[in-house]
C-alpha cells in the first residue's frame, strides 16, 4: 500500500509558485534584449469629442464641451487680438493681464479674491481675456465676476502703480537669469527688437507707460466680435446658452476713437498709430552672432533661431512637426539630444522647436553647455540641421516620430479642454473644420520625402542667429569665426535687447591720422609697407574641436582671395580680380556687386591703412575703451559707399588688435 501523503491543493500550488518565481529571471532574461529600445507599437485610435458653438447677437462666439464625468465647469474668454508693436510704451499689453481683474465698476479686487475663493474656484486674467473654472452648482455665481471682469474693469492708478512695481520687479529678476535673459532677448534677436513678438519690456519703456494706455488697449480691442466664450465640463448647450446671453448678451461697449492716416493705418488717441504685424518676417541674410554678456556665468544659454512663414494652416506644418520631433523636439531618440547629450556628455538637454504661427512663425534649437565648448555646441547644432537636409531620415526615426505624436495626441484628448481648444484654435487660425478630426490619418501619410521636403524648407542654418548669453571674456572670441557676416560678426545686446553701447573716454590728444600713422611705423613705417606686393595670411583657430583656418591672398591690383576651411571642408571662398568678386558657399555661387563688392576691394589689402583716399570718406577718433585690461583707441571709418568699419588699435604699441 502506497502511503505517501497526498499533496494539497495548497502545497501544489505552492510548489508551482515557487517553480514559477525561480524561472522568472531565466524568462525574461531569454524575452528581453535591453541592448535595443522596444519596438514602437502601432498608433493609437482615438475619438475626437464633439463640441457645438453658436453666436450671440453682438457677435460673440460660444463654444459648448459637454462633459459630465464630474460636477465641474471651466469658463474661458479669448479675445482675438493681434500682435501690436508697442515702441517706447513696451510693456503695457502685459499690464492689462495683470490689471484686468484688480477691480471692476462693482467690486474691488479684495472683494473678487474673497468671493472666487468662497465659491472654491480659480480666476487667472491675461491680456486678451481670463479663465475661471469651478463647482457647477456655483457657476452663475461665477458667471457674475466672470461677466464684470471683461465688461466693466476699471484699472485705477492705485492699482497700476502697484502693478507696475510688480513688473520691475520681474524686471530686476529677469536681469539675474541666464535663462530669462535668453527666452526674452533670444525673440529680439529671433524676430528684431521692432517687431511685435521681438519687443522686451524694460525699466526705461515701464517709465514711459501710465494707466491710460492700459484703458485705451482695453477699450480698443475688448469688443465682443472678437470675443470667444468656451465652457468645459458638466454642463449642455441649453445651460450654456442661458448663461452666456444673461452674462453677455447686452455687451455693446462704446467703440474706440479711432483715425486713420494717410498711409491707412489706425491711429489711436493714447497708443498712436497701430503697427501690426505686416508680412511676415522670415530667415535672411548671413548667418551671424547676437550676444549678451553675463560676466562670471560657468555656462552659456545657446539659441540657434530664426523667424519663419508657416501657418497652422499651411498643408506642410505637420511634416514640419514630424522633422522636428526627430531632430530635438521631444523624443530621447532626437538626434540633438543623441548627439549634444549622450555622444558629447556637454549637456543635461537639447531641443529644437518649429512653432507654427498665423502671424509668424519661428524655429529655435536650444542647449545649455559650459564655456569651453560653447562654439563647439554650436557647430555640432548647425552639423545636425544641416544632415537634416542633405541626408534625410531613417525609416526607424520616422516611424518613432510619428508614433510619439500620435501617442501624445491620443492622451491630450482625454482632458476635455483639449476638444475645446481644438475648436477654439479652428476658428482663430481659419483651419479647415476637420482638421484635428483628419490628424491621425494625415500624420500616417507622412513619408522620409515630406520630412527632408520641410527639412530644406525650414532648416536654414545659413541664415540663422546664433544667439548666446554667457561670459564674454570666456567665449566671445571663439564665436567670430561662426559668423558669415564679415561686417559686423557679433553684435552685442544688453540684458534688455539694446544694442550695447561701450564706455568711450573723449581722447583730447590724438587724431585719426595719428592713430593711422603710428599704427604703420608700428609694422615697420610706410616705406615697409609699400614694398608689399604678393602677400599671404594664414589664421588658425578652432572649431567644434577641430582645426579651422582663414588663408587670405593679396595681389597686386587689388587681387585677392580668401578661404575660410572647417577641417578639409572649405566653407566659404571669396575672389576679387580687382575688378568683379565672387563669394562661393555650400549654397553655390553668387557675383559681388554694390555695397558687397566695395566692401570685399576694402579688404582686399593686406594693410588698409597705408592709403584710405580711394575707400574712406571721412575718419573719426570715438574715444579710449578698455579691453581685457587693455587701453585701446577706437577708430570709426565710414567708407565712400555708405558703410563704416570700427578698428581698435593698442595704445602703447599702435598696433591694431
Amino acid at each position: 500500500m502506497n502511503c505517501s501523503p497526498v499533496p494539497s491543493v495548497r502545497t501544489a500550488f505552492g510548489a508551482c509558485l515557487l517553480a514559477g518565481t525561480l524561472l522568472l529571471p531565466a524568462l525574461m532574461h531569454a524575452q528581453l534584449d535591453r541592448s535595443q529600445p522596444p519596438v514602437p507599437g502601432p498608433p493609437p485610435v482615438v475619438h475626437l469629442g464633439e463640441h457645438s458653438s453658436f453666436l450671440l447677437a453682438n457677435g460673440m462666439r460660444v463654444i459648448v464641451v459637454e462633459n459630465h464625468k464630474l460636477p465641474l465647469v471651466s469658463v474661458q474668454v479669448r479675445i482675438d487680438i493681434p500682435p501690436i508693436a508697442q515702441g517706447e510704451l513696451t510693456g503695457y499689453v502685459d499690464l492689462v493681464g495683470d490689471l484686468l481683474a484688480t477691480g471692476t465698476a462693482k467690486r474691488s479686487k479684495a472683494e473678487i479674491d474673497e468671493q472666487v475663493d468662497r465659491l472654491g474656484a480659480t480666476l487667472f486674467a491675461a491680456s486678451d481675456g481670463l479663465y475661471a473654472n469651478g463647482l457647477k452648482k456655483n457657476l452663475p455665481a461665477l458667471m457674475d465676476i466672470v461677466q464684470e471682469v471683461i465688461t466693466t474693469p476699471t484699472f485705477t492708478d492705485a492699482e497700476f502703480d502697484k502693478a507696475v512695481t510688480r513688473f520691475r520687479s520681474g524686471i530686476q529678476q529677469r536681469k539675474e537669469d541666464p535663462d530669462s535673459i535668453a527666452e526674452a532677448v533670444g525673440r529680439a534677436a529671433t524676430f528684431g527688437r521692432n517687431h511685435p513678438y521681438g519687443e522686451v519690456a524694460s525699466e526705461r519703456t515701464l517709465n514711459n507707460i501710465t494707466a491710460a494706455h492700459v484703458r485705451a488697449f482695453y477699450s480698443h480691442f475688448f469688443q465682443p466680435e472678437k470675443a470667444y466664450l468656451v465652457f468645459v465640463g458638466d454642463i449642455t448647450e441649453k445651460e450654456a446658452r442661458k448663461l452666456a446671453k444673461n452674462a453677455f448678451g447686452d455687451w455693446t461697449p462704446a467703440k474706440p476713437s479711432i483715425t486713420v492716416d494717410e498711409q491707412g493705418r489706425e491711429v489711436s488717441d493714447h497708443l498712436g498709430t497701430l503697427r501690426y504685424v505686416g508680412e511676415p518676417s522670415t530667415a535672411k541674410g548671413l548667418r551671424r552672432v547676437v550676444f549678451v554678456d553675463r560676466p562670471g556665468s560657468a555656462q552659456s544659454v545657446i539659441r540657434v533661431t530664426y523667424p519663419l512663414n508657416l501657418e497652422p494652416r499651411d498643408t506642410r506644418a505637420m511634416a514640419a512637426q514630424v522633422m522636428n520631433t526627430i531632430l530635438g523636439g521631444g523624443v530621447f531618440n532626437a538626434r540633438l539630444m543623441q548627439n549634444l547629450r549622450e555622444d558629447k556628455a556637454w549637456t543635461y538637454g537639447a531641443y529644437s522647436s518649429i512653432d507654427p504661427d498665423r502671424y509668424n512663425a519661428s524655429f529655435t534649437a536650444s542647449v545649455s553647455v559650459r564655456n569651453n565648448v560653447t562654439d563647439s555646441a554650436i557647430v555640432e547644432i548647425l552639423a545636425e540641421l544641416d544632415r537634416m537636409r542633405t541626408d534625410g531620415v531613417t525609416p526607424e526615426e520616422l516611424e518613432l516620430a510619428k508614433n510619439y505624436m500620435a501617442g501624445s495626441f491620443a492622451r491630450s484628448l482625454e482632458d476635455p479642454r483639449t476638444v475645446a481648444r481644438f475648436a477654439l484654435n479652428t476658428y482663430l487660425n481659419g483651419l479647415a473644420p476637420g482638421h484635428y478630426a483628419s490628424y491621425l490619418d494625415r500624420l500616417a501619410a507622412i513619408t522620409a520625402a515630406d520630412v527632408q521636403a520641410a527639412a530644406q524648407a525650414f532648416l536654414l542654418p545659413d541664415n540663422a542667429v546664433l544667439f548666446v548669453v554667457g561670459d564674454k571674456r570666456e567665449v566671445y572670441r571663439d564665436l567670430i569665426p561662426l559668423s558669415n557676416d564679415a561686417n559686423n560678426p557679433v553684435q552685442e545686446l544688453t540684458v534688455d535687447g539694446e544694442p550695447w553701447q561701450e564706455v568711450l573716454i573723449p581722447v583730447a590728444d590724438r587724431t585719426p591720422e595719428k592713430v593711422v600713422a603710428d599704427h604703420l611705423d608700428a609694422i615697420g613705417g610706410r616705406a615697409a609697407v609699400a614694398k608689399l606686393t604678393d602677400v599671404c595670411l594664414v589664421m588658425a583657430t578652432e572649431v567644434g574641436g577641430g582645426p579651422a583656418t582663414l588663408t587670405q591672398w593679396f595681389g597686386s591690383g587689388g587681387r585677392f582671395r580668401s578661404e575660410w576651411k572647417v577641417g578639409d571642408t572649405v566653407v566659404r571662398e571669396e575672389i576679387c580680380d580687382g575688378a568683379r568678386a565672387m563669394r562661393r558657399t555650400a549654397d553655390g555661387e553668387e557675383e559681388l556687386f554694390d555695397i558687397d563688392l566695395a566692401d570685399l576691394r576694402f579688404n582686399g589689402t593686406p594693410v588698409p591703412e597705408y592709403d584710405l583716399t580711394p575707400h574712406v570718406e571721412r575718419m573719426y577718433l570715438s574715444g579710449l575703451t578698455v579691453r581685457d585690461a587693455v587701453n585701446l583707441y577706437k577708430l570709426t571709418l565710414f567708407t565712400d559707399h555708405g558703410t563704416s568699419v570700427e578698428d581698435y588699435y593698442h595704445v602703447e604699441t599702435g598696433l591694431k588688435v
